[in-house]
């Protein structure tokens, strides 16, 4: 990998660090609110659908980012911090679509 190319990655990395705890935060709301819909037996809005959804999709398009990026030729290190971030993306995906499929998305 070329140094710009670097760079530019680990700027990409540094705004993945820093939204993945409020993606989290967002996961963990939007799993509570399943779990309370559906102990409630109650119908889901609109807005918390399309949370769900732009929370799917911006992870998904993270995932497949980093996806991309391990199969480049770049350092050892960083090809260990492409698969532990999409690790966390991937767990926070499987609660998301699992909260999803409550929803009957």
């Amino acid at each position: 990998m070329e140094k710009t190319q670097i760079d530019d990655i680990n700027a990409q990395i540094l705004k993945l660090r820093t939204a993945l705890p409020i993606w989290g935060v967002e996961a963990n709301d939007l799993v509570e609110l399943a779990r309370n819909a559906e102990r409630a037996a109650a119908t889901v809005d609109e807005r918390t659908m399309q949370r769900m959804r732009g929370l799917i999709e911006t992870t998904t398009g993270w995932h497949n980012t980093l996806l991309y990026w391990e199969e480049q030729d770049a350092a050892p290190a960083l090809s260990a911090d492409f698969r532990v971030l999409r690790g966390s993306l991937d767990a926070m995906r499987k609660e998301v679509a699992e909260a999803a499929a409550s929803f009957e998305m």
